[in-house]
C-alpha cells in the first residue's frame, strides 16, 4: 500500500502541481481514508520526504576518476529528476523542515567531489551553492514551461553544455 500511494502522489503532483497536492486530495484519488496515508507516513512531511526518497534514490555520480566528470554526471541525473517532478522540489523548498536524505546524501557527494577536485573548503562552500542553484534553476525553469518533449531535449542538452563550461571555469580556476 506505502508503494501505490507514492506512486499515486508523485504522479498527481506531477499533474496537478504542488497547489492542488493535499492530503484528501490523494486519498479521494486513490479511494481511500486520508488517515491511511496519515499511517503510513506520519504526516504531509512524512508523505513529502518519502517521494523525495523515492525519486532521488537512483541519483549517483557515474564510476570515473576524475572527480569534475562524476560531479557532471550527478548533476545531470539530479537536473533529470528535478525536471521529471518539479513539483516535489517545490514542495520541499516550500517546507523547510523537510530536508530529504537524498538531498542530503546528493549534497554531500557533491561536497567531497569538489574537494577531491583539489578546492579548498571555502571553494567547495562557494562552488556547492553556484552548482546546485544553477541546476534548480535550470530544471525548474524549463519544468514550469509547456514545452513539447522535443524542445525539453534540447534545453537538456543545454544544460548540459553550460554545466560542462562552469566546471570548465573551475578547472582553470584550481
Amino acid at each position: 500500500m506505502p508503494g501505490a500511494i507514492l506512486s499515486a502522489a508523485l504522479e498527481m503532483l506531477d499533474t496537478l502541481g504542488p497547489e492542488a497536492f493535499t492530503m484528501r486530495a490523494l486519498a479521494t484519488r486513490l479511494r481511500i481514508n486520508p488517515m491511511t496515508i496519515y499511517y503510513y507516513f506520519g504526516d504531509r512531511d512524512g508523505l513529502i520526504a518519502a517521494m523525495a526518497e523515492r525519486v532521488y534514490q537512483e541519483v549517483t555520480a557515474p564510476p570515473d576518476d576524475d572527480p569534475l566528470t562524476r560531479l557532471a554526471g550527478l548533476l545531470q541525473a539530479y537536473h533529470s529528476q528535478v525536471l521529471q517532478h518539479p513539483g516535489l522540489t517545490l514542495l520541499i523548498f516550500s517546507r523547510p523542515t523537510v530536508f530529504p536524505k537524498q538531498a542530503r546524501r546528493i549534497t554531500t557527494d557533491i561536497t567531497q567531489l569538489l574537494h577531491r577536485s583539489g578546492l579548498s573548503s571555502a571553494g567547495v562552500r562557494r562552488w556547492v551553492g553556484i552548482l546546485v542553484d544553477f541546476t534548480h534553476g535550470a530544471a525548474l525553469a524549463m519544468a514550469t514551461e509547456e514545452q513539447p518533449a522535443i524542445e525539453r531535449n534540447t534545453a537538456a542538452k543545454n544544460y548540459a553544455e553550460a554545466l560542462a563550461e562552469l566546471l570548465n571555469a573551475l578547472k582553470k580556476r584550481q
